[in-house]
Parts: C-alpha cells; structure tokens; sequence
C-alpha cells in the first residue's frame, strides 16, 4: 500500500507540474500562411505574427515552448503526465482513453474541490468510478501546492459567470448564452444549471467525443434532469477560414440576439495568431449588437504582451469593450480580465431588458475588483496626484516576524522613539515612548505598519497590497545606513548607477547586462500610474525594467518577468535609516517544485541577503560622500542631469513642497522629531529612550550587537544606544566579511581539488535556484555544471 501511495503521488506531481508547463504538445492543426497574407484585423502586427506562425503557438510558453530552456521539462513532465493519466483511464470508454491527457484539469479540479479550495461538486463525479477513489483517499493531496494557477482561473471565471447571470439581462430566467472556447472538461455547464441558460461548448473533435462519454454518464448515473450543453467540436484554427459564429448559429442555435458570455480560458496558446484576431474581432463586432461580456484566462498575445493593465484596456477600448477586472501571470503570457461591450443599444437605453441603469456594463462593473494601471504589483488607495505631505501615510516600520507576543519592540520614525506590542491574532499596538501618544497600527501582508496621522482617520485602504502574494515567494532582507533616508531613496531611483556603479558585481546583476561596457544601451521612459510615478525601460540585454516612487518613502522595481522587490526606506533619525526589502520572485512549476526540498529556502534566502549585503555595501560608499559634499559643504542636489535624472528631481520637487506643505519651510531634515498636528518632539527625551534588549536578530544569524562586545567594537555609540540597533550591513558588515573571508579560503582549498563532492553540491543548489529564477540566463544545457561552477566563481 506504501508502495502504491508513493507511486501514485510521483505520478501525480508530473500530472500537476505538467498541467502548470505541459501545454506545449496538446495537438493543433495548422495552415502554412504568410504574413503578407493575414488581414489585420484589430491591428495585428505582421512581424510579430509571422515570428509566432514560424515558431508555433508553443512560442508563447517562454523557456518551457519550443527552443526553451526548459523544453525538456515540459516534454518530460508532459510524458509522465499521460502514462498517469492512461493508467487512471484505462477501463474508461475509448473516446475517454483517447482523450485522457485532455483530463488534467478535471483531475485538478477534483483533488481542489475534495480539499475545500474549490467549490465543485461535479468534477469528481465526472472521473471513472474505478479509479475516482484516488482523490477520495488523498493520494493527490500532495500536489495541492501546483494546482493555484487552476484554481486561480477556476475562481476568476466562476466571478465572471455569476456576475453575468445575476445581471439584469439574464436574471429571472431570461434567455441568454455561454460560449466556452476550448472547454475542455470544464464543469460550469453542469454547475450553473436554470432556466433560459444555454452553454455552447467548444474544442476539439476528439475532446468533445469524449466529453460527451462523460457528461452523458453523470446524466445516466448521477442526475438524470441535468441538461447538458451544446457540444461542437471546432478546431479554433479554423477561424483563419471560416466564422465560427456563423457555424454556431446555423448548426447548433445559437442566437445573435441574445446577451452572451464569451470564455476563454488557456487555449489560445494553441492557436494561430490569424484565426485569433479573426475570432477576436468576430465576438467584439458581436459585442456592438446585443450586450456582451468578455471572461479571459487566457494568452491574449501577441494583440497584449505585456502584463500591464494599461495595455490591456487599450486593447478592449479600441474594440469598444469596457476592462473591468484585470490581472496577469508570468510576464503577461496570460491575461486574467473581466470585461463588457458597451453596445449602443444598452447604452442609450433602448436595449431590450433596460437603459444604461440596468446595463450588464454597470451590473458587472459593481461587482468585480476594478482594474488598477500600476507598473508594479503592489497597488494602494494613495493616488500619485496628492498634495505632497509626509501626513495621512502609512510607514513600514517592521517585519511582521520581528513583533513577539512576550515583548515590546523598539524603532523610531522621523526621531520619535516608538513601542510596538503584538497582542492577540495580527492586531498590534503603537505608543510613543516620551509621552504615550497612541499612533494606529496594522500588521499587514508580513509587514506592520504605523499611520502618521489621526488614528481615527487611518485608512485601511490606502495599505500597499499586493494582490497575490500566495503566487509568490518572498526573501526578507534588513538594511542598516548610517545617512539620510532621502539619498537611498535617490540611489534605488538612479537605473543607471547599476551599471556605473555595481558594474555587474553579483551574479543577477550580471545576468540583466548591468555592467559599464552597456550604459548605452540604457533606454528609459518616465511614466505615471496610477500609484506613483516611475520608469519604464529596457536593460542592455533587451528585459524590460520598472522603477516606481511610491511617496513618501518607498521604491519599488520590477519588470515583466513576475520578480517584484519593495524598498521600504524608514526615516528612523537624522544620519540613520533602516530598509525593509523585500523581494517576491514568482512561483512557478519548477521554483515550487524547488520549495519542497528540505534546505532550498534557506540557500535561496542566503544567497539573496547576501547579494543584497554586497549591493548595500556598494551604495553606502557612494551614499556617504554624496551626503558629505551635500550636507556638509553644501553642494546642491543637481546641477546638471543625464539619463534617469528626471526622477531624481521629480523626488527632490517632492521632498521640498512636501516640507512646506507641512509648515517645515525649506530647511533640510526638517520633518523629523515634529508630528502630524505640527507639535514637536522632544530631542533629549528622545535620545534618552533605550532600545528594548534584543538578544539575537530575526533576519540574520549570531548575535546581535547590544549582546556582542566584540561585534560592537568600533561602531558608533548611536548605533548602539538607539533604537533599532544596527544589527544589519552596511553599518554593521562584521559577520558579512567574516562569511566572504570564508568564501575565500574555501576558494583557494577548492583550486587543488577536483570539483566535486560539497563544492559542487553548492554550486548545484545555486545552480538550480537561479535557473528557476531565470533560465533563460543561467541554464543552457542538461549538462550544465561547467556552468554551475562559472555562477559558483561568480558569486560574492
């Protein structure tokens, strides 16, 4: 039994990880075409279609499509999921067992619902009663953690669906219609059963055979008053010649009167890019007629590539389709969007079921989250058009796992010392130190954070929040400055220092082409979302960068590849800053597959951090003098710009007319030891209040210097005897220098020995690490430890 538990679980990771990166070898039928033959409907760029035409719809599945990378995972785990999937199937009805790859979601969406994260009631009773008692015994329980990105599109679609059928144009048993492009084995049609409901059920020939063997069988055995869709098997290729619309409605009644709800959900992978756009502007011109609304989990490349939403709504507004809900996954390869014709006759009020009261445009639009244009995933209620002020903000303080029930925890913020206490659940406590003034606190999404203002006008909404930190994994790194807060924020803004500067000192740097050979190939473009202000480019290497301010006091990179990191830069006094960074890179099959070693997150975060140290290091050199010519001989803050500049100054503009907004006037460093309400705080008090004891740091190993004599030899006093203490590089690098002096020895012990055995079983976890997180980058052959030595020599 032990036996046949860990068989079926092994099979069953393959059938998961093969679900999440396996698309690229379901069968496609495909037309020879050239790119001066393709009409451009909806703007379609010959280039670009030509380019996926000669590559294949698999082009669009990045390193795990055709030429990738990590082609032959996909292949492999694409194999491994379809002798599992044959053996569950193989005393089903032949067109099951011909189909049975097909079965995956179905699979997915059983072991989901049998473990509370989906609400599904059907999908295990359309599996075969013979071996349907796998899911029921928890075999595939394991795989939950790569089954999110199907209950991701699951729930999306379910909120689509519900929205549409509540909506004034279908409720109360109104006739309307659903049509699901390769739908698969999807379940909705059974789920969302009433009156005047049709759904249309669209793939391929052999997958609707089997479907029809599936869903005739539920009806025999499980619910004989279940109506059944319209099944019509269509390759979605042959849009390139034919409407498929047109076959709709003279062969299966479909009707062009009716409000109907287009899906579309992770198929278009495998169409051309022709028979899409001729898809695409069948349904939109659809959409001018009779109400409309459009349900995406989907690539919608290459008319959107990227995975902003900005993008994507100029995309529907040249359709005349309103975007109402939007997210993206993995570089924008897939494209999560809720959106709604806006047909003439709803608008003007002569539609059928009502004016623009009652529209599906405005039934829909109350109901789901509205899109938000930002650049990078964390999104607030602040707006980048307010009035300039370090009031009304809330301020990353600490890490959530910093606070302990048993003790208080000490910072500061603009100099005023402050106490934090976590009591019960995630609620948290804030208290000035000198005179016991309550400030409103929040633990939210691993960081807890203080309102500067009015505790009763604290307002929830304007937290940053990112809207899937579940699809992420995050690395926590704590930085210590000895200089002001403004001139970090100024260096995580400068593009260009990255190459100046770190000149590709460590490994990830190196990889983006960050290095003084390329500064011209540095492209940047200001923009302004709908959060804050930022640049958008290109590196020398042709990735696509994003830097954003976030006023008052947080920068945020990022790109289109999914990583994102945050610098939470906390004022904690006059010549003293503590960072908060924290960096999320995407979980995708093979990084989670990665989590589920024992030691990998620890080896990822050891790398990371310690990168991270080494940049840190790198800045506060810089750092130092520039606040040594600026604040000590007063040299001004930019005379001339260059490249990237123009942010630069936009923070500098920020910081002065915040200053006198809140009555500072013009005077540097003004806004510390003073409140919200203008009163001040007082300095002695102040530098009075110690630190709570802190015996070992949270986010790093040994002691902490207040316990640490030898550790605090040679540090400033301040350092010590205020709160935070500086237990983290750049001030504190101590135990940094000591790791790279080991480093070093174990480097030159290395240069006599073969590479093999505990030196290759370091560069081999690095190795790994970074070709989930890249590997495009830093894996370019299965046979890859010459390279996995070359990232191991390349490390700091």
């Amino acid at each position: 039994e032990m036996m046949h538990r860990s068989l079926c679980t092994f099979l069953t990771i393959g059938v998961a990880v093969g679900l999440n990166v396996g698309h690229a070898t379901r069968p496609i039928s495909r037309r020879a075409s050239s790119a001066a033959s393709m009409a451009l409907k909806l703007e379609l760029d010959p280039e670009e279609a030509s380019k996926l035409l000669e590559e294949g719809p698999a082009a669009s599945q990045g390193p795990f499509g055709k030429g990738g990378a990590l082609e032959w995972v996909a292949k492999g785990l694409d194999d491994v999921a379809e002798v599992t999937l044959a053996g569950l199937h193989a005393f089903d009805d032949k067109e099951v067992q011909d189909s049975s790859k097909n079965l995956q979601v179905l699979w997915s969406r059983a072991t989901l619902a049998k473990n509370g994260e989906l609400d599904d009631d059907v999908a295990l009773q359309l599996l075969p009663e013979s071996t349907r008692s796998v899911v029921s015994a928890g075999l595939f329980d394991g795989v939950l953690p790569f089954l999110e990105w199907v209950a991701a599109r699951t729930d999306f679609l379910n909120q689509g669906c519900e929205a549409f059928l509540s909506s004034p144009s279908c409720a109360d048993g109104r006739d309307c219609q659903i049509v699901i492009f390769g739908a698969g084995f999807d379940t909705r049609s059974i789920r969302y059963q009433r009156e005047g409901l049709r759904f249309f059920e669209v793939d391929l020939p052999e997958t609707i055979a089997a479907k029809a063997c599936v869903q005739e069988r539920y009806k025999a055995k499980v619910d004989p008053s279940a109506r059944l869709p319209t099944r019509i098997g269509w390759d979605l290729n042959d849009c390139e010649q034919s409407s498929l619309l047109d076959h709709l409605e003279e062969e299966h009644g479909f009707k062009r009167d009716q409000p109907t709800m287009f899906i579309s959900e992770a198929v278009m992978f495998y169409v051309n890019p022709i028979a899409i756009g001729n898809l695409y502007d069948e349904i939109f011109r659809f959409g001018q007629e009779t109400e409309a609304m459009y349900c995406f989990t989907d690539s919608m490349r290459p008319f959107v590539q990227g995975p902003f939403a900005d993008e994507t709504r100029e995309f529907f507004r040249k359709q005349n389709v309103t975007l109402l809900s939007h997210t993206s996954r993995w570089s924008g390869a897939v494209q999560f969007a809720h959106a709604v014709a806006r047909t003439p006759a709803m608008l003007d009020g002569t539609g059928a079921h009502g004016g623009a009261a009652s529209s599906l445009l405005e039934h829909v639009g109350a109901r789901v989250e509205p899109p938000v244009n930002s650049y990078a995933p964390e999104r607030s209620g602040k707006r980048p058009d307010a009035e300039p002020s370090f009031n009304n903000h809330w301020y990353a303080v600490a890490y959530s796992s910093e606070l302990h029930a048993s003790s208080p925890y000490s910072t500061r913020l603009f100099g005023e010392p402050l106490v934090l206490q976590r009591k019960e659940g995630d609620e948290v406590s804030c208290e000035a130190v000198n005179d016991g003034i309550v400030y409103a606190a929040a633990d939210h999404q691993g960081l807890v954070w203080v309102w500067r203002g009015e505790v009763a006008k604290a307002d929830s909404n304007m937290l940053p929040t990112h809207p899937t930190p579940e699809a992420t994994h995050t690395v926590e790194t704590i930085l210590d400055y000895g200089c002001d807060w403004t001139y970090i924020v100024e260096n995580n803004l400068d593009t260009p220092h990255l190459y100046w500067l770190h000149d590709g000192s460590i490994p990830p740097i190196e990889s983006l082409g960050c290095n003084r050979n390329n500064i011209g190939g540095i492209g940047l473009r200001f923009f302004t979302d709908d959060i804050g202000i930022g640049h958008i480019g290109k590196t020398s290497k042709k990735v696509t960068k994003v830097v954003r301010y976030d006023s008052p006091n947080v920068v945020r990179h990022g790109g289109v590849s999914g990583f994102s990191e945050e610098f939470n830069i906390v004022p904690i006094g006059p010549h003293r800053t503590r960072v908060l960074l924290r960096q999320r890179f995407p979980k995708g099959p093979i990084l989670s597959a990665l989590l589920n070693i024992p030691g990998t997150r620890e080896v990822l975060q050891y790398l990371v951090r310690n990168w991270n140290y080494q940049i840190a290091l790198e800045d506060y050199s810089v750092m130092q003098g520039q606040a040594h010519n600026i604040d000590d001989f007063g040299a001004p803050n930019w005379k001339a710009t260059s490249n990237g500049d123009d942010l630069i100054v936009k923070f500098w503009k920020w910081y002065r007319k915040a200053n006198a907004h809140d009555g500072h006037g013009d005077e540097r460093q003004a806004e510390y030891f003073t409140r919200f309400d203008g009163s001040r705080v007082s300095m002695p008090e102040s530098a009075a209040a110690a630190p709570s004891p802190i015996e070992r740091p949270t986010h790093r190993e040994g002691e902490s210097v207040m316990a640490a004599e030898e550790a605090a030899r040679g540090m400033r006093p301040h350092y010590l005897q205020a709160a935070p203490v500086a237990d983290y590089p750049p001030i504190n690098h101590a135990f940094y220098a000591k790791q790279q002096s080991w480093m070093t020895v174990l480097d030159k012990i290395m240069e006599g020995v073969p590479k093999v055995g505990i030196a290759s079983a370091i560069g081999a976890s690095a190795g790994l690490i970074s070709a989930s997180l890249n590997p495009t980058a830093f894996l370019t052959s299965v046979a890859a430890v010459e390279h996995i030595e070359q990232v191991v020599d390349a490390l700091p």
